[in-house]
């Protein structure tokens, strides 16, 4: 036997070794692997477990208000009269029904809410007084009605700075149906009145 030849048997024989070395090994790799994964796996399971989120969602609670009409122009006015603020301009069917009225104020708001409303003594001149009762000298009454008012009487009087409460626990996108009329006393001067009457909206507790 010949270099060439003692020198191909021994690479194979070192070959021979190293692959049965290695098949021997494979399982043993084998186990090894799974067992690194098992655990990779169990320390992502860990980092997932660290943290959890809960989502918070709130919607604001707000009051608002509008009214269908802004103004009430009377025009001349005699003494010991009374003017109506009605769909018709008259008196109002008793009770008053919801197609007489004159305007209408809704809850634009998000909660069920109480509709108040009030005025101040007309100014111009000597100015007006406003009263709940008989009208006197530069006296008149303003009331306020809404539908299913039983009469005149029933209606609201509002006096200097006094809220009155229109409607009550109104449901959100709710809307109360009114109107109003004016009774004269005698007058002092000829000057032109001006007054404001508002609504307000507050929450129903």
């Amino acid at each position: 036997m010949n270099i060439k030849e003692r020198i191909r048997m021994k690479g194979g024989e070192k070959l021979k070794r190293f692959l049965s070395l290695l098949w021997k090994a494979i399982p043993v790799i084998s186990a090894i692997t799974i067992i690194f994964s098992a655990k990779i796996l169990d320390a992502i399971d860990v980092l997932a477990l660290t943290t959890a989120d809960v989502t918070v969602t709130a919607t604001p609670e707000y009051l608002a208000i509008t009214n269908s009409e802004g103004s009430w122009t009377i025009g001349a006015v005699a003494e010991s009269a009374t003017k109506w603020w009605t769909a018709a301009g008259t008196a109002p069917s008793e009770p008053a029904l919801e197609a007489e009225m004159k305007s209408a104020a809704t809850n634009t708001g998000s909660i069920a809410s109480n509709i108040g409303v009030h005025s101040h003594d007309p100014s111009g001149g000597v100015g007006w007084t406003l009263v709940d009762d008989a009208v006197g000298e530069d006296e008149v009454i303003l009331g306020i009605g809404k539908t299913g008012s039983a009469n005149k009487a029933a209606m609201l009087k509002l006096v200097d700075t006094t809220p009155q409460e229109l409607s009550h626990e109104l449901a959100a996108a709710g809307h109360i149906d009114w109107c109003m009329y004016l009774d004269t006393g005698t007058f002092t001067d000829g000057d032109e009145k001006s007054w404001t009457v508002t609504l307000t909206i507050s929450k129903h507790t």
